[in-house]
């Protein structure tokens, strides 16, 4: 019912006008918290001395994930985002499949960590951090099964006509569907991304499994909006811009087919990376092992 019924979209709408409904924030505090952090990662490399624990191009990796985020939030995106689904979902896909995992590659809570004053760390992270509670609750939800479960859960849930229209009409739902995409993809990327000194729990063999079965429960949705003959969201009577001239309809189709194409191909991009790296690692150990094994047969050397 959630994903078919036109008449209960536009009743949410009709309850809910945007001249009422609408509260806007002068800054995004997730653009100020991405923000932030690009700061606090550059504080983080100037705290150390010596050589850095990270490559350079795990730095530049960094500030591109972090530009995505920022773009994706700014000006022509965000108000875009408000008045066309396909710009929306640009945006979600800027967010889960470009900038979370590319600020991932550069270890970002290892560096932006350093960046945290030592009175700051001292009195607030290093308490927060070792609650037993919120221990236990992070190992959880960052395993590799509940950060899939909790991504999947994520995306769908915010994809009922219901949700989306609240996220729609509201930015302090918006905000918290921007939080929730964002956390959720940290999650699940930190299953797959593990460069130096970070390692996931996943076996390669594993992660190319995960990444497959993300893309087998999102084509679902994205076939379905993408050939839906009715609009699913509250779209109708919100400004858009001239220049659109095909209608929600088209939009929708669009979207859809953004969220299918696209997004399937960086994840397939993700898994073959993943495979690479897997053979390489594979022939590494083979080399080793043929090391190991002629050492062994090479007779001692008698004067």
């Amino acid at each position: 019912m959630f994903f078919s019924s036109t008449a209960y979209a536009h009743a949410l709408y009709d309850r809910l006008p945007a001249g009422s409904f609408v509260v806007k924030w002068a800054w995004d505090p997730a653009l100020i918290l991405f923000l932030i952090l690009g700061v606090l990662y550059w504080r983080g490399l100037k705290a150390f001395r010596g050589p850095l624990p990270v490559k350079k191009w795990q730095i530049a990796s960094f500030y591109f994930g972090i530009t995505a985020l920022v773009v994706s939030m700014l000006p022509p995106i965000d108000p875009l985002s408000d008045q066309l689904f396909f710009v929306h979902m640009i945006q979600h896909l800027m967010i889960t499949n470009i900038g979370v995992p590319f600020m991932m590659l550069g270890v970002p809570f290892f560096i932006v960590i350093r960046g945290i004053s030592p009175w700051s760390r001292r009195h607030f992270y290093f308490p927060l951090v070792r609650q037993k509670g919120l221990q236990r609750a992070f190992q959880f939800i960052s395993r590799p099964l509940p950060a899939l479960m909790l991504f999947q859960a994520n995306f769908f849930f915010w994809h009922v006509p219901y949700w989306y229209n609240l996220a729609l009409l509201n930015d302090y739902y918006h905000l918290l569907q921007h939080g929730t995409f964002s956390l959720s993809s940290i999650l699940l990327w930190r299953n797959i991304i593990d460069p130096h000194p970070m390692k996931a729990p996943l076996p390669l063999p594993a992660r190319i499994l995960f990444l497959v079965s993300i893309m087998a429960t999102s084509i679902g949705l994205s076939v379905a909006l993408t050939f839906a003959d009715r609009v699913w969201y509250a779209y109708e009577g919100r400004p858009i811009p001239g220049w659109w001239t095909w209608g929600h309809h088209i939009d929708q189709h669009l979207g859809g087919l953004i969220m299918w194409v696209p997004a399937e191909f960086m994840d397939l991009i993700a898994m073959t990376a993943v495979f690479f790296v897997w053979v390489h690692r594979e022939q590494v150990k083979e080399k080793l092992q043929q090391k190991l094994m002629e050492k062994k047969n090479t007779p001692p050397i008698t004067n």
